[in-house]
């Protein structure tokens, strides 16, 4: 019988960075999958990053996973999504070639000390409720020391066309029925759904009366170690629906999965279907469509924004009625998704079971929703499976809530749990200002080694931040009083402070002839960026500490008279949540999934401005 330190079921985004950092801290590792040509797969969008995934996945990238790498070997299209506000919100979006990504999944994976196993896990074995293996359909059982289960949206998994049904984790996939008895027995579960739009033909789109979207060139890419990217870009194209689309979804609702009642349980709240778009935003004349190409040599698009789950007749009907897509051919409809999911609030906060010792879940199962998102929750199990088995030397500080927006996910998982699937924004830390893309090397510094990284990696990464450091000490030791700073045309107040190189860099532009004009240092645009915004920002990271300050003292207040649609900046899906629940004081508010910091401080300047009266 086969020995490992660990198993981890299903390669999807979860699993593969599960597997790939278990094996690098040297535990023998086993990726089992049902189907090797999976590895690798885009299930759904043909994209990685946006905004908050992007902050996950860069996180996962200095981790030591190959989300961010192997999204910028296969990308085709870059764009930065909020650029025109601070870098605290920017999100690196990459079109990815679907083919492409899963060849460079499979090359990297068959390269690494991974066990590969095609079958199928259909029980996990435990004695004294402690993991010591696996059994597979047909190998049998292998022994285990830890088993991270990352199975996606496999278990008891069904997809829907309108009417029609099949039981599928994703078309062409059969579902996990065996493994999900075992879930379903041993923790409390609950039906979450997702779904994807049709898979539409090139060749049968008219792009001439179609809006372009050009690939961006500015440098910037998902991983920290990519220096180019020599991919072909190509464009993506703009549509929208329009009021006869609506109008032949509102008359076929009834032949709607979602619509119809034959699915109960509930969907991604920001990634809404084209029938909950039409039906809770009725009064829009009409919604955003991108339509995606899949790859440089694919002849399909995808268009982003109309997962549904509609009859094939109706998704037909309703995609001729927008504009370029008239003559359009589908090569596969959308669909929606149902599967089992666990509570989170089944695990620890190092995602190992509460009720099975070394048996830790990752991914989907968990109740969250993104290739980013799972891949965040991948390398967190593992790498708590290594401090664990391995007894690895890990700082605790890189997972803690103010850190790191892996350590936001957790928190909100384990002590919240869900009610909805859980998509990633900035607006859920605290700490947001401080959590930027461009900065996770510094916050993580403490666990950057050679176990993760090769030589050429670890030497670039190590190199940048010794050269980060003495620039800033450089700059510490540059003195201007203002009257030196108003000779030079920078405007400050006559306060007679002296300031520092650093503090008088948010008052320049931030290029690098201007840095090494003004400074005479010499400095790239990446790092210059970098440090430019940390002086921009500093006095605001003081700001954001006494802000968590100011919930933590004010968790006791009472809300039991707060009318909460009163309070108009609050958004809609949280006014819905605080009128559900209707807690009772702010401690009890912050409990609830969905409810950000940021509305905390707006309930509590709307308490404190009403008074114990009527708010």
């Amino acid at each position: 019988m086969e020995h490992y330190d660990v198993v981890v079921i299903g390669a999807g985004h979860a699993g593969v960075e599960a597997a790939n950092i278990s094996e690098k801290y040297g535990l023998k590792t086993a990726l089992i999958t049902k189907n090797y040509s999976d590895l690798g797969k885009l299930s759904c969008n043909p994209s990685v990053g946006g905004v908050g995934k992007t902050h996950i996945a860069s996180e996962v990238d200095i981790l030591g996973g190959i989300i961010c790498k192997i999204g910028d070997k296969s990308a085709i299209h870059y764009r930065v999504l909020n650029l025109s506000k601070g870098p605290a919100v920017w999100g690196v979006r990459a079109q990815i070639d679907r083919d492409l990504y899963s060849q460079n999944m499979k090359k990297y994976i068959k390269s690494s000390k991974i066990d590969l196993i095609e079958d199928e896990a259909t029980n996990i074995l435990e004695k004294n409720n402690k993991i010591i293996g696996v059994e597979l359909s047909n190998i049998g059982k292998i022994k285990s020391k830890a088993v991270i289960l990352t199975t996606g949206t496999f278990l008891n998994g069904k997809i829907y066309f309108g009417n029609e049904s099949q039981e599928a984790g994703r078309i062409g996939n059969s579902s996990s029925k065996v493994l999900a008895k075992f879930i379903n027995k041993n923790f409390k579960t609950m039906r979450l759904k997702t779904g994807t739009p049709p898979r539409i033909y090139a060749k049968s789109i008219n792009y001439d009366v179609l809006e372009p979207q050009t690939s961006e060139n500015n440098g910037i890419f998902l991983s920290y170690f990519t220096k180019q990217n020599t991919n072909k870009k190509i464009n993506c194209f703009i549509t929208k629906t329009n009021n006869k689309t609506h109008k032949i979804i509102r008359d076929n609702l009834n032949k709607s999965a979602m619509y119809s009642g034959i699915i109960k349980s509930q969907g991604v709240r920001y990634c809404p279907s084209i029938e909950d778009k039409i039906t809770k935003f009725g009064d829009r004349n009409g919604h955003n469509i991108f339509l995606e190409p899949e790859g440089l040599n694919s002849d399909l698009v995808y268009p982003n924004g109309i997962s549904n789950s509609l009859d094939k007749k109706i998704q037909l009907k309703f995609l001729r009625s927008i504009k370029g897509l008239e003559e359009c051919e589908v090569d596969q409809f959308g669909y929606a998704v149902e599967y089992d999911s666990v509570d989170p609030r089944e695990l620890k906060n190092n995602f190992e079971t509460k009720k099975i010792e070394n048996f830790y879940l990752a991914g989907q199962i968990n109740g969250t929703t993104g290739y980013e998102e799972a891949a965040g929750q991948g390398i967190y199990a593992a790498i708590h499976a290594a401090i664990k088995i391995k007894k690895i030397k890990f700082s605790k500080k890189v997972f803690e809530r103010d850190n790191s927006y892996i350590g936001v996910l957790v928190d909100d998982l384990t002590k919240l749990g869900v009610t909805e699937p859980y998509r990633m924004f900035t607006s859920r830390a605290e700490n947001r200002l401080k959590l930027r893309t461009d900065n996770s090397y510094e916050r993580f510094s403490d666990v950057i080694n050679t176990k993760i990284f090769d030589n050429l990696e670890y030497n670039l990464i190590t190199k940048n931040i010794k050269n980060e450091k003495s620039i800033l000490k450089k700059l510490s030791l540059l003195k201007y009083t203002p009257n030196d700073l108003m000779k030079k045309n920078i405007k400050v107040k006559k306060d007679g402070k002296i300031r520092n190189g650093f503090e008088v860099l948010k008052f320049l532009e931030p290029t690098v002839n201007t840095f090494k004009k003004f400074y005479k240092l010499n400095i790239n645009q990446k790092l210059l960026t970098k440090i430019y915004f940390d002086s921009k920002y500093e006095v605001f990271y003081d700001r954001e500490r006494k802000s968590f300050q100011q919930l933590h003292k004010n968790k006791n207040m009472n809300l039991s008279n707060v009318n909460f649609n009163k309070i108009p900046s609050l958004s809609k899906e949280i006014l819905e949540k605080l009128n559900k629940y209707k807690p009772t004081n702010l401690y009890d508010a912050g409990k609830i999934s969905g409810v950000t910091p940021s509305a905390l401080f707006q309930i509590i300047k709307h308490r404190k401005t009403k008074g114990s009266k009527v708010a």
